[in-house]
C-alpha cells in the first residue's frame, strides 16, 4: 500500500467528510480513508497495482469537490 494526500478546500462539513470516505472506500484497491475536516486534506492507502493517485482524484472531482 501506498499513501496520497490530498488538498480539498471545498470540505466544509462532517458530512462531506463522509461522503469523500464512503465513496472512495468502495473504489477497488482503496486501503483506509482518513479526511481532516480542519486541514481540509484527504488522506487515502491505495495499492498502486489496481489505482492510481489520477484515478482517486478524478473520483473525487467527480462528486464535486475542488481538489488542489
Amino acid at each position: 500500500m501506498e499513501t496520497a494526500i490530498f488538498n480539498v478546500p471545498s470540505i466544509s462539513c462532517s458530512a462531506c467528510s463522509s461522503k469523500i470516505e464512503e465513496n472512495v472506500r468502495e473504489l477497488k484497491g482503496i486501503g483506509n480513508v482518513y479526511s481532516d475536516l480542519k486541514s481540509q486534506q484527504v488522506k487515502i492507502e491505495y495499492n498502486p497495482s489496481d489505482i492510481s493517485p489520477q484515478e482517486i482524484k478524478k473520483h473525487i472531482a467527480q462528486m464535486g469537490y475542488e481538489i488542489i
